[in-house]
């Protein structure tokens, strides 16, 4: 084959382009940055070190770079390593967008990336206003917005990778495992409630507003009345545990007990998204792995719940707990992503680039078998 057709067979992508080895790689080192800054951050919110550093974006009168490591003690360690985390995480996401319009010919791949980085913008600038407005309705916005920015890094790797060009068009199949996809856009709104409630809870200080368990203070049903309420804190107070003596008001136990209630919904979900996505996968190993993945990860996610109480909300099960959760969404997001691209019918664009494709190549192999005539014509003239 021709230089030529070589170098046309190399840059031959989607749309005639070839897709960014960079951008993909961009995608993915944001996304794997962004977990240690979710885990900081719940482990922040875990041991009350949100105000540690009580400025911003300096850091006590420091530039927040030159802040001297000597005073990193306390909550303060926690608190500017999350900061630290997250300007890391910004400039990811800066060369992400900037590679991804010099070298992406997807138009709304260039505003997905774009939508990454405004978005981990406002996540910061959240972060940012809730430490200077001491603002607790900030805090749950920023905790609970951190989820959903994970999940649009996700699908901006999901999109850019190679599987994404190469996977196969199974839309004619139609049927149930087009469902898969419905499914998977409704378990992932059900976890983006449960992880409103967790954040609301965990902020409201409300974690072990139901210290008992399976039950809630010896009832199927939490107290709903004022002489409820108070036999509950008498409960509460008879423990003589530190961690449960204090009362707790009405609105946190029905805060509490939404989150267990919204976790079984979450895991039947789950569990039904896995089960269909394994038997109706067709074999494709992109989706039907995810599958899989969802039951122990579902597992892990309501053990690590049960023992947060159990063991009285100790901040480094606390912390994994709300990360598992990030990444659980996350799965389920990728997981619908894919099932999408794999079993619904694609756009008229995606038909139009694979024409041109297929042109392209057939270009390729009538250029090279000229070039071959050619050389062959040559090699006789000399030979004559």
């Amino acid at each position: 084959m021709s230089t030529k057709a070589v170098g046309l067979k190399k840059g031959l992508g989607a749309g005639g382009k070839s897709p960014s080895r960079w951008l993909h790689g961009f995608c993915l080192a944001t996304l794997i940055a962004t977990f240690p800054l979710i885990f900081l951050g719940g482990l922040v919110t875990s041991l009350g070190a949100g105000l540690s550093v009580p400025d911003w974006p300096n850091s006590y009168g420091y530039n927040m770079f030159l802040f001297p490591p000597s005073m990193w003690v306390g909550g303060i360690l926690y608190e500017h390593t999350h900061r630290l985390q997250g300007t890391l995480v910004g400039l990811l996401a800066i060369f992400q967008c900037v590679v991804a319009w010099r070298t992406e010919s997807r138009a709304w791949v260039k505003w997905l990336c774009t939508a990454v980085l405004l978005s981990v913008i406002a996540q910061g600038l959240i972060g940012g206003f809730r430490v200077t407005e001491i603002s607790l309705v900030l805090a749950i916005l920023h905790g609970i917005f951190a989820q959903i920015v994970l999940g649009t890094m996700a699908v901006a790797c999901v999109v850019t990778s190679k599987w994404w060009r190469t996977a196969p068009n199974l839309s004619a199949g139609g049927g149930r495992p087009g469902r898969m996809v419905w499914l998977a856009m409704g378990v992932a709104g059900l976890v983006v409630l449960q992880l409103v409630a967790g954040a609301m809870m965990r902020h409201k200080e409300a974690g072990l507003a139901i210290p008992d368990l399976p039950l809630a203070y010896g009832r199927l049903i939490p107290p709903t009345d004022a002489a409820g309420l108070a036999a509950a804190n008498s409960m509460r107070l008879a423990t003589g545990e530190s961690a449960i003596v204090k009362p707790v008001t009405m609105y946190k136990v029905w805060l509490h007990f939404s989150h267990r209630v919204g976790a079984v919904v979450v895991t039947t979900g789950v569990l039904a998204l896995a089960w269909l996505t394994i038997r109706r996968g067709r074999g494709q190993g992109a989706v039907v792995y995810l599958g899989w993945l969802l039951i122990p990860m579902i597992t892990a996610q309501v053990a690590l719940g049960l023992a947060t109480i159990y063991f009285r909300k100790p901040a480094d099960i606390a912390t994994v707990h709300h990360t598992l959760g990030a990444i659980l969404l996350m799965t389920v997001v990728v997981l619908g992503v894919r099932a999408g691209r794999l079993f619904w019918a694609r756009s008229a664009e995606v038909t139009v680039h694979a024409a041109r494709a297929a042109g392209a190549e057939e270009g390729m192999v009538t250029a090279d078998l000229s070039d071959r005539g050619k050389s062959k014509g040559a090699k006789s003239l000399v030979t004559a």
